[in-house]
């Protein structure tokens, strides 16, 4: 595509630009890419490809670009954190496999929704937000980036209402008046225009998938919600698919929704599991803590497979547990009670009565790390829905896993 490219003379725009080299690796914190990459969150996203001649802004050439490693690859990272402010969220580099001698890389910079993102002015000794125009990088006035900031706001707002929406409708799938209930959902903050129809093969092969990952990070255990929906009987819904329960009664009935735009829903009945050596039945309104564990292994599995997928940048999510007794239930005005599993190594296993409400964990998450990353991404979402309940430590989920088979 780059031959192409320079053999049409393909003139740089405001998503596309050509360099010739990429700076030493010491001095890119100092260099005019870190401002390219700036101005391109800040327009929509672009890329930035390192091994191309230009003449009046066309492509006329190949050079060698110089080496991207891996050592490299992590300063772009690093600095698209530090050195802009918010920071650039999903900046991906890229070796380019070519013919010869001459190297090509590529830097890949997402739309944002966190503009305008500022960069620090050394002429003007402040910080300056740049914009892509055309084939230029120029500064946003006043008025652009008070607009800018205006806008990021009300994407917020919005982004926000979708989702709290989604989390109702996915806890209104099963009755929380009767069992307790855990809910879980996912949106990209940044929707793509073009969302992906998916058929219902592949939404079976992202839950097989999803269930596979979960598995894993769960020491090998099946106590999670993705075994007990079924994949392969997953029905059409609004702008997605529903993914059913294994059984349509059952003390472990879970559901889950893919959508196009890339959101994603889990809910797991809660209340009312198997417990502790006897197989007892707990109370509608008592809910194992490795079921928690369990429940967010699923749904953070799920939220990575699918923007594998089709990535869309980083993810806002909500984990709860909803509650909602009732006089005309069995289960009268019980407040939620957690049951920690037994920690051989801590001791202790007494149960925890939750004060008032459980509040919904808030995250926003970037499913493009590599999984060890996420991994801990994973485990920290457990302890905040778990510390919540008065439970310090985590006993299934754990960053210190053996290799994948």
């Amino acid at each position: 595509m780059i031959d192409a490219a320079i053999a049409q003379g393909l003139v740089e725009s405001d998503r596309l630009d050509w360099k010739k080299h990429l700076p030493a690796e010491r001095d890119f914190k100092t260099s005019g890419i870190v401002k390219d990459v700036a101005a391109f969150a800040n327009s929509g996203g672009g890329i930035l490809i390192f091994g191309v001649e230009e003449n009046q802004k066309a492509a006329s050439g190949r050079v060698d670009a110089g080496d991207l490693n891996e050592s490299y690859e992590r300063t772009i990272q690093a600095v698209s954190y530090s050195a802009i402010s918010p920071p650039v969220i999903g900046v991906r580099s890229y070796k380019i496999p070519a013919a010869g001698n001459d190297r090509l890389a590529a830097i890949i910079v997402p739309a944002s929704v966190d503009g305008p993102h500022l960069i620090f002015d050394g002429n003007k000794q402040s910080f300056s937000a740049p914009l892509r125009v055309n084939s230029d990088t120029q500064w946003m006035n006043e008025r652009l980036l008070e607009a800018s900031y205006r806008a990021r706001f009300e994407a917020a707002r919005r982004g926000h209402e979708h989702l709290e929406a989604l989390y109702i409708d996915m806890t209104n799938s099963f009755d929380p008046h009767r069992n307790a209930v855990l809910v879980g959902v996912a949106r990209p903050r940044l929707l793509s225009p073009n969302p992906k129809r998916r058929k219902q093969p592949e939404i079976a092969a992202l839950t097989a998938k999803a269930q596979d990952d979960a598995w894993y990070w769960l020491g090998q255990g099946d106590y999670q919600p993705l075994t007990d929906v079924t994949g392969y009987g997953a029905r059409p819904g609004l702008r997605g698919w529903i993914v059913p329960p294994t059984e349509r009664v059952s003390w472990r009935r879970a559901r889950a929704a893919i959508f196009d735009d890339g959101a994603v829903g889990l809910v797991w009945e809660a209340g009312g599991h198997r417990y502790g050596a006897n197989g007892a039945n707990l109370p509608a309104h008592h809910v194992p803590a490795d079921a928690v564990e369990g429940f967010v292994a699923a749904l953070l599995a799920l939220i990575k497979t699918v923007s594998d997928d089709a990535p869309a940048g980083d993810v806002e999510l909500l984990v709860g547990v909803e509650w909602m007794p009732s006089e005309y239930t069995s289960a009268g005005n019980e407040r939620l009670v957690f049951e920690p599993a037994y920690d051989f190594v801590r001791g202790g296993n007494s149960t925890t009565t939750l004060g008032g409400n459980y509040r919904p964990v808030h995250r926003v998450v970037d499913p493009s790390q590599e999984e060890t990353v996420y991994l801990q991404t994973v485990v920290d979402v457990a302890i905040d829905c778990l510390n919540q309940a008065g439970i310090r430590h985590l006993v299934r989920l754990s960053t210190d896993l053996p290799a994948r088979w």
